[in-house]
């Protein structure tokens, strides 16, 4: 393997290519190509020597005769070459960045600067409610709950409201979801609104919704109920029995508002009206979230930082179902998190490790609104940063895998994780460079060094599974061409080649030759 001349990440100086020129005024395959000027000069001069030590033995230029013990030896290989380049850089923390409230609200804690932050713990506190730290690449967007839907469900009927849930309870289906003059009205699975009574006799789609409604819940245990569209004495006996288990009066049918038909499960959100208020059958009970699940890579992270905290939150998926609701709710009830089993956007926030508080923006105290700056923290790892020349800014991307030369010059891999897209300099003297930041894949090997000048090698170009021989065995011929002393017993004769791709030392050929054979090497 080989290396380019090191790229400085000074800022007023860049790579030379062979004849002098910076690289940025080089195309690929200039670069790809790198060595052949040199490469020629080199292999005439080496042609000479052994065109000089066969003509002393008395060979013709195709039999050297007895000349080998005279001569170095190498095998010929099938291999891959890489080409590599070498770019200077500097361990070191990420830069810290600003934490924005997300909400609106007043501060009531902030951290220390210093204070190492892990995943679920609080990063500071907005109206005494903590912001949590959650591991994750994709930022908090959006209002993690059940259902993609918000639902407005009505009283149903007249009365004083006596009980209501608590903001943040998972309805399913049966749940008691208020209670006026102190009878319960509860919820089913049903896309229909409620709007007549159900009895014996009546049919319908609404009547299908709710004898599957109750079949689900387990009311027709010997499976007598055939869920249709027809309120038989059958469905009469499983309202019945649904009823005793509800306490309430068994008149084998449903009146208008005992039922609320919504789309399940589903979640508090918020309240429109109060216990002790007066209602009527049209007046708005509360506001749920419900219909299809959330879904997508932020409750993916959500996921897995549930089970990792131990809860189980369901498979892990990426979508926000009953599982993942009930595994919130258990968490931040455990944790005093203050939203009732919800994660409004502000109350969480995504950032990939264990962070570090550097600068209070926002004292305890201070009134912010969504976008204000609290804090700002900087990851813990310590990382690989480097400037990367704008000619070779096709060679790295977020995910390539680069080796690092550390100061005592041992190797260790790493993963470039970020890559700005915006160039940096571009005046005269002054060279434009990316900013790059790549992640040791053993952190420990970095213990004990900050600011520490280290290598970057990354890979430029690879061929795979081609014949191989050292640089110095290639001739360049005075007809042209180029050739190799090809080694067979006590002789040695001369073959053609054409030379490919250079690297590490060696060249690609393709001629009369195969892998194993043995070449002279001045």
């Amino acid at each position: 393997m080989t290396t380019d001349t090191d790229k400085s990440t000074s800022g007023d100086s860049q790579p030379l290519t062979h004849d002098n020129r910076p690289m940025s005024e080089t195309d690929p395959a200039t670069k790809s190509r790198r060595g052949w000027w040199i490469l020629g000069a080199v292999t005439l001069i080496a042609g000479a020597a052994v065109y000089g030590l066969i003509a002393a033995s008395g060979g013709n230029g195709n039999e050297a005769g007895e000349t080998t013990a005279a001569l170095n030896t190498a095998e010929v290989v099938r291999t891959d070459l890489v080409d590599e380049t070498t770019y200077q850089a500097t361990l070191g923390r990420p830069e810290a960045a600003q934490l924005t409230a997300g909400l609106s609200g007043t501060v009531t804690s902030v951290p220390e600067a210093g204070t190492v932050i892990d995943p679920g713990d609080s990063l500071f506190s907005i109206d005494d409610s903590p912001v949590l730290l959650l591991d994750g690449e994709v930022p908090a967007y959006r209002d993690l709950q059940l259902g993609d839907t918000d639902v407005t469900l009505p009283a149903g009927v007249s009365g004083v409201v006596t009980w209501l849930p608590a903001e943040g309870a998972i309805f399913e289906n049966g749940s008691v979801i208020a209670r006026i003059d102190e009878a319960p009205i509860v919820v089913l699975q049903g896309d229909i609104p409620m709007y007549r009574t159900l009895r014996d006799g009546v049919e319908g789609p609404d009547v299908q919704q709710l004898e599957q409604a109750l079949v689900d819940l387990g009311y027709d245990p010997d499976e007598d109920v055939t869920v249709d569209e027809e309120f038989t004495s059958v469905t009469e006996s499983m309202v019945e029995r649904w009823q005793e288990d509800l306490g309430i009066d068994e008149t084998g049918r449903i009146a208008v508002g005992e039922v609320i038909f919504a789309p399940l499960p589903g979640q508090v959100l918020s309240y429109q009206t109060a216990v002790g208020a007066g209602v009527g059958p049209a007046s708005p009970l509360l506001i749920v979230s419900g219909g299809s699940a959330l879904s997508g890579p932020d409750v993916l992270q959500l996921e897995q930082a549930l089970l990792l905290f131990g809860y189980e939150p369901g498979p892990i998926d990426g979508v926000y179902d009953l599982d993942t609701a009930l595994a919130v709710a258990a968490w931040t009830g455990d944790i005093g998190h203050g939203q009732d089993g919800r994660l409004p956007v502000g109350s969480i926030v995504f950032h990939p490790g264990t962070l570090t508080s550097a600068d209070i923006l926002a004292p305890v105290g201070s009134a912010v609104g969504p976008s204000s700056p609290v804090i700002t923290a900087a990851a813990l790892e310590t990382i690989v940063r480097m400037s990367l020349p704008a000619a070779d800014q096709e060679l790295l991307s977020v995910g390539t895998s680069v080796i690092i030369v550390m100061p005592d010059q041992t190797e260790t891999p790493g993963t470039v994780t970020f890559v700005s897209t915006v160039a940096v300099g571009g005046g005269q003297g002054n060279p434009a460079t990316f900013d790059v930041e790549i992640a040791l894949d053993d952190p420990s090997v970095a213990a004990g060094l900050d600011e520490a000048p280290v290598d970057v090698r990354a890979v430029t170009e690879t061929v795979e599974n081609v014949l191989a021989v050292p640089v110095s065995a290639l001739l360049a011929l005075a007809e042209g061409g180029y050739a190799v002393e090809l080694v067979e017993g006590g002789s040695t004769r001369l073959v053609a080649v054409d030379p490919g791709f250079f690297a590490g030392g060696q060249v690609e050929v393709t001629g009369d030759l195969e892998a194993g054979d043995i070449v002279a090497t001045p």
